[in-house]
């Protein structure tokens, strides 16, 4: 074989290697070409599908739960008042309420029967409230007998929840507080768990915390008196330590230690007159007439006085905050934790009152340590959301 002949046959097999080689790049390129067509018909389909969507939405009329639509009236008023912020509260005894029909005109929201299932009809309003530095927005909705917004006291003080012996929720002198050790009040802020004592008659809520601060022990008070001759402490709440620390920890908010409200748990509640009348070891009167005698007035954090705590037990024998059985059947009653009352021991300068652990009630001096117990009040306004007053499930708010 020659060498002609040689190269000839290396030319066909050349060729054939290339005729292959182009068979097999126009079957991938046939294969690419279809599948992009087919993801393309896809795609397209799902774009349509998309639009059908969107447009069949346009008139099909969605329906709201109530706390949606309680929603959606609160951030329709915050959009309005943002562009008419002259027409906000201006003081804190002030308020302001837009309804929804308003609010559909400004084109904040639509008509409240948009929203609704057929055949239900709804009214609906917006309170606003000036507290502190911010505004409190609180929305009603008035759907017949579908829906009613509740506040949450209305949830607490009503007379079928009332007792007059055991545990449970008592009634004095337009007062409702709990008594017992095991009671259903417990309520969940964003920050912390917290227990109703009581609901006052112009229906805020008084709340403890219901366990101690965890910054650790704090003093009453250490300034020097005068009478001992010492830093023993004055047992005045106004001029004291421990009202210092309680307002260096209420404005706290990211020291998870010593914080206890959130910015939104400061809207809910109101300023109070906070009560610092000393009482002696002897008094029979807890009522509150005592400690409620002078008072520090626009407060919006507190501690809790000694009637408050003495009136939680139902021990018969406990009468005055001599007794120690005052620490029985008593829920505000802590197993470890020694913590201060803000009620001082009348006839001195420099003692106070503390509850130890176990919670007997003990008077000592203002120099020394104990653990904090922040009381705050709750805006009447509040709304209830869910839940049954017990640990596992307490009652939250709007």
């Amino acid at each position: 074989m020659n060498f002609n002949m040689l190269k000839n046959m290396n030319n066909i097999n050349n060729n054939k290697d290339k005729d292959q080689s182009t068979s097999k790049n126009n079957k991938n390129n046939d294969l690419h070409k279809n599948m992009l067509k087919f993801v393309l018909v896809v795609v397209g389909a799902m774009v349509v599908l998309f639009v059908v969507i969107f447009v069949f939405s346009l008139f099909t009329k969605k329906n709201y739960d109530y706390d949606d639509l309680e929603a959606l009236l609160e951030k329709a008023a915050q959009s309005y008042f943002k562009d008419h912020p002259q027409s906000l509260p201006q003081t804190e005894d002030q308020i302001i309420e837009i309804d929804a029909v308003n609010l559909a005109s400004e084109e904040k929201m639509k008509d409240l029967s948009e929203y609704t299932k057929e055949g239900i009809s709804c009214a609906g309003q917006v309170q606003v409230e000036k507290v502190g530095s911010e505004y409190l927005y609180t929305p009603y909705l008035n759907c017949g007998e579908h829906y009613v917004t509740t506040e949450l006291y209305k949830k607490i003080a009503v007379e079928d929840n009332v007792v007059d012996s055991g545990y449970g929720l008592y009634y004095r002198d337009g007062i409702y507080y709990y008594r017992g050790e095991s009671v259903n009040n417990y309520v969940k802020l964003d920050k912390a768990l917290w227990r109703i004592v009581k609901v006052t008659a112009d229906n805020n809520i008084v709340l403890v915390k219901d366990s101690i601060v965890e910054g650790g022990s704090v003093v009453w008070d250490d300034r020097y008196n005068d009478e001992k001759m010492y830093t023993a402490g004055i047992n005045v709440y106004s001029a004291s330590r421990i009202r210092d620390k309680l307002l260096e920890y209420y404005k706290e908010e990211k020291d998870e230690k010593i914080s206890f409200l959130s910015k939104n748990d400061k809207t809910k509640i109101v300023p109070y007159n906070v009560c610092t009348g000393k009482m002696a070891m002897n008094e029979t009167k807890i009522d509150n007439v005592v400690e409620c005698s002078e008072v520090l007035e626009n407060q919006r954090v507190g501690l809790l006085t000694l009637s408050d705590y003495i009136s939680a037990s139902i021990d018969q024998k406990c009468k005055s905050p001599s007794d120690a059985t005052c620490q029985n059947y008593n829920y505000l009653a802590l197993p470890e934790d020694e913590w201060w009352l803000i009620t001082s021991v009348a006839g001195t300068t420099s003692e106070t009152y503390v509850v130890e652990s176990g919670g007997a009630i003990e008077n000592a001096n203002t120099s020394g340590y104990a653990r904090l117990r922040p009381v705050i009040y709750l805006n009447s306004k509040v709304l209830y959301k869910n839940g049954k007053g017990t640990k596992s499930k307490p009652y939250t708010i709007k």
